[in-house]
């Protein structure tokens, strides 16, 4: 799909995704995204909204989220119409997050990870009773969330959030269904992968646990567990 808005010459094409795409001038502190014109429900208010509750929810994590700004020819205009100025953050290509181990992190690093699992982990037990946002872990390389060459880690994408609104919604006692409910069984997929690589868990120590038992049944465990190891990502 054709984009309305591109920036101007010597920015650089950096990342895709199913609806926008990432330019980059070299050597600019700042990247920018646009928007396809196929993504109706993404508006304006969307990303400024979604942006701010990320910001809140990470508060303890003041260098998570980079700094953006989008800017808008109305507020009613169509997404593939705006533009998203974001601080660019030079990731460090030698730790992608599904093909390393905790003993591969400085004692610093992987204090960050743990910070932010455990923040995540706050939001999913609250998405049982109310409406939570939950950050995108799903992205297929594993790369929105990575650590930046200065050893922060970074959530490099803030517009695609998981409503656990799905999840409130399951009858006391029944578990997810994971052919229906893909996205969050990929979600907690990733949130588990996290929890062994980086906070020590075992596979019992995960079947155990009631925040992911609460929507998993034993026989999708093993399916989830599995589906990590195919990609590589070990349990």
């Amino acid at each position: 799909m054709a984009l309305l808005t591109l920036p101007r010459t010597h920015y650089q094409r950096v990342g895709e995704g199913n609806h926008s795409e990432v330019y980059h001038r070299p050597g600019s502190r700042w990247c920018v995204q646009v928007f396809k014109m196929d993504c109706p429900e993404l508006t304006a208010a969307k990303v400024r909204r979604e942006y701010a509750y990320l910001v809140e929810a990470y508060s303890g994590m003041p260098g998570l989220i980079p700094r953006q700004r989008l800017f808008a020819p109305a507020d009613n205009a169509h997404i593939s119409r705006v533009l998203l100025v974001k601080e660019w953050v030079q990731v460090d290509t030698s730790l992608p997050l599904n093909r390393i181990h905790g003993d591969d992190l400085t004692p610093g690093r992987r204090a960050q990870l743990q910070l932010f699992i455990a923040i995540t982990r706050g939001l999913l037990a609250r998405g049982a009773t109310e409406e939570m946002l939950l950050p995108d872990l799903n992205d297929p390389r594993f790369t929105n969330l990575a650590f930046s060459t200065a050893g922060a880690l970074r959530l490099l994408d803030t517009n695609r959030l998981i409503s656990t609104a799905k999840l409130m919604r399951l009858p006391k006692g029944e578990t997810l269904n994971l052919a229906r409910r893909r996205i969050h069984a990929r979600w907690l997929r990733r949130l588990m992968y996290l929890e062994a690589t980086f906070n020590s868990q075992t596979r019992d120590d995960l079947r155990r646990d009631p925040l992911f038992s609460r929507y998993l049944a034993l026989a999708d465990f093993e399916a989830l567990f599995n589906d990590s190891v195919a990609l590589g990502e070990l349990l």
